[in-house]
């Protein structure tokens, strides 16, 4: 039953699962190729400004994630509300919150997925040309943004799941809110001891839409 629920999510994001691999690939190959001008312009001036000036080589990709994310949401549950397709998922032969997790766990698994490999590409190719203290200071960059890309998602499910239009316009306040703690600014490392609390608040968001789905189940309007 659960391989027929995640083929059924496949069919619904394999278009966009296809177009974020091409942007993604797209955004990882401008990265090098603007490294690799960087580098001809001399390698002197271009270790300056990174230790220097903080230079960030792969600031480019700062907000694919949580667009990616948000667009994931919006694509896998917004025909599920309009069509009040949900009704039927939630009434298979499966536990309610089991699916709902399954359900979520699609879309986790595969951003996962597409974060992983953009996230190894980028770092394999900083680290042929640059030392490991550079690349170590790029990952921790660029991981709230990646993890900005689980909370997008997560929130736009919430939303997507509620089942009153006013009340999604103000839980989209809050989920605006929560999303700027990734997205803040700071020297290299800053951002580092305020990581368990980012990863802690994207397991918490992960709860809400069983709260917005509840309100489904139960008629709210």
């Amino acid at each position: 039953m659960y391989r027929s629920l995640f083929f059924k999510e496949w069919i619904k994001t394999r278009r966009l699962v296809w177009l974020l691999a091409i942007v993604f690939a797209g955004v990882t190959g401008y990265i090098f190729l603007n490294i690799s001008k960087l580098i001809q312009a001399g390698v002197i001036p271009l270790w300056g400004s990174i230790i220097e000036n903080n230079l960030m080589l792969v600031s480019l990709i700062k907000f694919f994630p949580g667009a990616a994310g948000l667009l994931f949401a919006i694509v896998q549950f917004a025909p599920e509300m309009q069509s009040k397709r949900l009704k039927l998922t939630l009434h298979l032969p499966l536990n309610e919150s089991k699916n709902l997790c399954a359900m979520l766990g699609y879309g986790v698994v595969v951003l996962s997925l597409l974060f992983m490999i953009t996230c190894l590409i980028l770092l394999g190719g900083i680290s042929a040309s640059f030392s490991s203290e550079i690349v170590m200071a790029n990952f921790l960059k660029m991981l709230p943004w990646l993890l900005a890309g689980y909370a997008t998602y997560l929130l736009g499910a919430w939303i997507s799941f509620e089942p009153v239009w006013m009340q999604r316009v103000l839980n989209a306040l809050p989920a605006v809110a929560l999303v700027s703690f990734f997205y803040m600014e700071g020297p290299s490392g800053a951002y580092t001891p305020f990581l368990p609390f980012l990863i802690v608040m994207v397991v918490a968001v992960f709860a809400f839409s069983f709260v917005s789905v509840t309100r489904f189940k139960n008629g709210v309007q």
